[in-house]
């Protein structure tokens, strides 16, 4: 459900020099023509990331615990903005959240960051990494004008009600003249009752009328909100069992459909997504955290009847680390991946393009360990890969 971590000792050891078997030349020698080294302060130069013909959704799947990544983050933002026209944001987080982070964007209002954080407090959220990207991306937004600004989208169920009732509230109308029993439903949810959230989906059903009058030109997206939440409740009211990404794909379910609504409403714009690695990988795999039968979000974008159905990037943020002093030798943080391919660059940043024209790893060379498809290849799961060395967890805000 987050990212793919873990370390499996047996990959690990074929990741050691000497270890295994060899790496096909086909594959070091695509590897050597690609290898773009990255400075993560440094903005990405046009072309840096290699093919992106006929893409409209990029996907970077991250290491949720990783500091790096959050600095691989901003480059990539800032290099789907100005080079592929990328406007909208998509994002691991709550939908409700999404439209407070929204408003952050655009206003600057440091008050609604500050309580989008501490309400992920206890969570791999909560940390400096974190608040620094959005002020980051905050800041970049005002130097750019209005037709070109950013906008950030929430996809996830909302696993924080009060920051989801906080982002509803900026959809309603105060001073609409509504029925007693809906202002009622309404006023609650805003508060962050949670059983008036529940609740605020069937008044919106059941009394459309009253819910335009409230929402006026946001309906639909309460509308939305209000499926959103139907969702995050059977989520919450499922076993632990249910709710493991092994056996419950709910959330990815709900991804999707915020996607669609997200597309349907803006059918031009391409769009750029941080998602846990997990949830960008486009076939069927066993990871630590998922099983073959995980119906992953890349999956449904990428599938038959997605509006981006055969259009979608997913950029794999990879991480090798050193060993201890008397090993001297690195190896990869997540054994579910053949990292033998990379070995040369252990040690260091590094961005490959895996899709490139006469790349093996789109004809067959597969780096996915467990559970793979033997007629598929890499990029039947992810397009691109970022390797990051030796990166530091995020620091706990606090």
């Amino acid at each position: 459900m987050r990212a793919i971590v873990g370390i499996a000792l047996a990959a690990a050891l074929l990741a050691l020099p000497g270890c295994g078997t060899g790496v096909p030349d086909s594959a070091r020698e695509y590897l050597e023509s690609q290898a773009n080294p990255l400075d993560l302060d440094q903005p990405l130069a046009n072309g840096a990331v290699g093919n992106v013909d006929g893409y409209r959704v990029f996907l970077v799947g991250e290491t949720h615990t990783k500091a790096k990544d959050k600095q691989a983050e901003k480059l990539l933002v800032r290099y789907f903005h100005e080079y592929e026209g990328v406007r909208y944001l998509l994002w691991e987080t709550g939908f409700g959240s999404g439209l407070l982070l929204d408003h952050y964007l655009q206003t600057g209002d440091a008050e609604e960051l500050d309580f989008y954080l501490e309400q992920l407090n206890g969570t791999m959220g909560y940390t400096l990494e974190e608040r620094d990207f959005w002020n980051w991306l905050r800041e970049y937004n005002t130097t750019l004008p209005d037709q070109e600004k950013l906008h950030v989208v929430g996809l996830d169920i909302d696993h924080q009600p009060e920051t989801a009732a906080r982002g509803l509230s900026l959809l309603s109308d105060d001073s609409a003249a509504v029925g007693e029993a809906f202002a009622a439903t309404l006023e609650g949810a805003r508060d962050g009752d949670v059983r008036a959230l529940e609740e605020l989906g069937r008044a919106i059903r059941e009394q459309p009328d009253e819910a335009r009058a409230a929402f006026g030109a946001s309906y639909g997206w309460a509308v939305q909100f209000a499926e959103n939440f139907d969702r995050t409740v059977r989520y919450y009211q499922g076993t632990e069992t249910e709710q493991s990404s092994k056996s419950n794909d709910l959330r990815d379910e709900a991804m999707m459909s915020n996607f669609r609504f997200i597309a349907e409403s803006y059918p031009q714009e391409t769009f750029f997504g941080e998602f846990g690695s997990e949830h960008i990988i486009q076939s069927a795999c066993e990871t630590e955290f998922g099983s073959s039968t995980y119906n992953r979000f890349a999956m449904r974008l990428d599938a038959a009847g997605s509006p981006v159905a055969g259009a979608v990037c997913s950029i794999l943020l990879a991480h090798t680390e050193q060993g201890p002093l008397f090993l001297r030798s690195y190896s990869p943080s997540n054994g579910d991946l053949d990292y033998r391919p990379f070995e040369q660059w252990f040690g260091q940043d590094a961005l490959f393009s895996l899709d490139e024209t006469g790349s093996p790893f789109a004809a067959g060379q597969n780096l996915v360990n467990q559970g793979a498809d033997a007629g598929l290849s890499t990029t039947d799961y992810f397009q691109k890969l970022v390797l990051l060395s030796d990166s530091p967890d995020c620091t706990p805000l606090g």
